[in-house]
């Protein structure tokens, strides 16, 4: 994120106890009345590297998350009040709405696979079974492709064609993004300020990768 430094003044600086700074930041931007919008550029990043530094770092977002949603959710309708409806209600979709959705994910999995076992997701007898069946069914479909949708459209812009194939283990991804999702709430009430930290420069595009690439070459060739 990049921002001016009066104007971070202004607002207060960082929250040095929230953990994912930027949601809190944004949030404290809008309600100042201040608009944010994003680049139509690339972000060459290194991921976490490895599933536990994953999880990690989505435990971390996802805490942040929730300490958002607690700090500013403490006046609801002064929040409503700042923000507008329109602004009140992105708000509780993308904040704590990413970690409610992420926390209900896999409960819906089982839900939706012991009814399809059952063979309850046929035609029902009665017209008012079969609209919640539908709906039920619908909100699934939508759900699913609004997780595969975005990406798909990335890896077209970019002409990563072979990727598509990988899109359709989204729904497994998302089962791990959950076990973050508890983990997170779990340590927002045993450790809610503790900061896991991401290990980074561990790509071979990075120049501190490289650097201990290098290093471990030439210790290897000494020690022969």
């Amino acid at each position: 994120m990049h921002l001016r430094t009066d104007v971070l003044r202004k607002l207060g600086g960082w929250d040095a106890y929230n953990v994912t700074e930027d949601a809190d930041l944004g949030i404290r931007l809008a309600l100042a009345g201040y608009r944010t919008g994003d680049l139509p550029s690339a972000t060459y990043e290194e991921t976490a590297r490895g599933l536990p530094r994953w999880t990690g770092q989505r435990t971390r977002w996802l805490k942040g998350y929730l300490q958002t949603s607690l700090v500013h959710g403490r006046r609801p309708l002064a929040l409503l009040s700042r923000l507008g409806p329109l602004g009140a209600l992105t708000f509780l979709a993308l904040v704590p709405g990413t970690v409610l959705s992420a926390l209900a994910y896999p409960v819906c999995l089982v839900l939706v696979a012991r009814d399809a076992l059952a063979g309850r997701l046929g035609p029902a007898p009665t017209l008012l079974d079969n609209i919640a069946t539908g709906l039920a069914l619908t909100l699934l479909l939508a759900g699913l492709a609004a997780m595969v949708a975005p990406a798909f459209l990335g890896c077209r812009r970019r002409g990563w064609r072979d990727l598509y194939k990988v899109l359709l283990l989204l729904p497994v991804y998302f089962v791990f993004v959950s076990v973050a999702a508890y983990r997170a709430v779990a340590e927002l009430v045993r450790a809610p300020h503790h900061w896991t930290k991401t290990d980074h420069g561990l790509s071979r595009s990075s120049r501190s990768g490289r650097r201990d690439i290098g290093g471990a070459q030439r210790n290897a060739v000494s020690s022969r």
